[in-house]
């Protein structure tokens, strides 16, 4: 592509900015769950915030089971939550992007996502859905339901298709 006026820069920031729709303010929200679309959605998002000059935040959701206290020590899931949060911010790293990671603990992910949204005045978040081919395709899980029904932005949903070994 040759760009004759204006810089590549300029039609980059212009493009992250649209993508926010008509937000002046607010950064962007990046669910970490663990799946294979993570890398995608963080550099994703990493690229639209930094085009528009905004901040990502990187989040994880820890689902606290209603047999423990909320706040009780999950180390094994904390640990896993730590590694898929270090290598989503190396990614950040790379791309020049400012970012921020957090993980929470909560009983329900979808409640604790749009939270975050709110809280940080996300003017977008990002989250993948993997289809799995075992259940109906009508039917997003209940965190994707949620974050869609309930969120105080625009939320991009990126999914994968269904492999094409399990489509008969």
């Amino acid at each position: 592509m040759v760009h004759l006026w204006g810089s590549k820069t300029r039609e980059e920031t212009e493009i992250s900015k649209s993508a926010l729709g008509e937000c002046e303010a607010g950064d962007i929200a990046v669910v970490i769950s663990g799946d294979k679309l993570d890398t995608n959605l963080v550099y994703l998002g990493c690229q639209m915030a930094k085009g528009a000059k905004r901040k990502v935040h990187l989040v994880h959701v820890i689902e606290v089971p209603r047999a423990l206290p909320l706040k009780a020590v999950l180390t094994q899931e904390s640990e896993q939550a730590d590694q898929m949060l270090n290598t989503a911010m190396g990614i950040a790293e790379r791309v020049g992007c400012a970012a921020v990671a957090e993980i929470v603990q909560a009983r329900d992910a979808g409640p604790a996502i749009v939270d975050e949204a709110r809280d940080h005045n996300c003017a977008l978040l990002l989250i993948g859905l993997i289809r799995n081919p075992n259940k109906s395709q009508s039917e997003l899980n209940k965190t994707v339901s949620y974050v869609l029904a309930n969120s105080p932005c625009r939320v991009w949903l990126v999914q994968d298709p269904v492999p094409a070994a399990a489509v008969h």
